[in-house]
């Protein structure tokens, strides 16, 4: 590996390492890789393309933690409209240098939750992925800020949650679904068997199925992603145990 950036960061100490090997660039927080990428801006963890899929046609789409950009850049070149708000004040100038983010994102600097409660506009898919070392920071852990980001979504939009974790809080993800449930939203919990990627990601919407992903054909897919979305699995919050929904994937 080799540093090309250390900074420190609101949540720890930022390093941009670059892997001698493909050129694949990392932006780490302290121990946690925020993304993985190639050279030219495709990430290389599954669940980042799980999330792709999941906002699907959506013409514009909010996210609330930038990273490297790698997701804001791949929906940008898909002609998305495409907003991001990061409350690191270096987090763009890192992404523009280094991972290449598409010139069309709009970046803003600030706090995500701030920034709902003051947005006016509508989306239609809002992406969560404010994470710092250890995972999901506790802000959108709960129910009162999930439905506070669902009320800058259209009535058929989709709030997605990139519940990354260092696996000491194994029934928030299970419990922020049944939550989103028991407010009257749909929502599902995807969850990879397979990799070394722990990403769990709730779709929750108010109108429209959410436990539906099309992945298409796997051997388009980075090598790295394919294991994430192979086993990867909808589980619909019922009256007493889950029922697990499997992907649907192009022959």
């Amino acid at each position: 590996m080799k540093e090309l950036a250390r900074r420190e960061g609101p949540f720890g100490t930022v390093r941009i390492v670059e892997r001698r090997q493909d050129g694949a660039r990392l932006y780490c927080i302290d121990d946690g890789v925020q993304t993985l990428a190639r050279p030219d801006g495709t990430s290389l963890f599954g669940y980042v393309h799980a999330i792709k899929l999941l906002v699907g046609d959506a013409p514009n789409v909010l996210m609330l933690g930038g990273g490297g950009g790698s997701l804001a850049t791949m929906l940008a070149r898909r002609n998305r409209d495409v907003t991001v708000v990061d409350i690191d004040p270096a987090a763009e100038s890192l992404a523009r240098r280094y991972f290449g983010l598409d010139p069309r994102v709009a970046w803003i600097t600030g706090d995500g939750l701030a920034y709902l409660e003051a947005c006016t506009r509508r989306f239609e898919a809002v992406v969560i992925d404010t994470c710092d070392a250890h995972g999901l920071v506790p802000t959108f852990m709960t129910q009162d800020n999930l439905l506070t980001a669902m009320k800058v979504l259209t009535p058929t939009g989709s709030l997605i949650l990139n519940l990354a974790g260092d696996g000491n809080r194994p029934d928030v993800a299970w419990q922020l679904a049944c939550a989103m449930v028991a407010s009257g939203q749909s929502a599902a919990l995807f969850r990879s068997d397979l990799g070394e990627e722990g990403n769990e990601l709730l779709h929750v919407r108010s109108r429209g199925p959410t436990a539906l992903i099309e992945i298409g054909d796997l051997y388009e897919r980075p090598l790295e992603a394919r294991l994430y979305l192979m086993s990867l699995r909808a589980f619909v919050p019922r009256s007493t145990a889950p029922a697990a929904v499997a992907p649907r994937l192009s022959q």
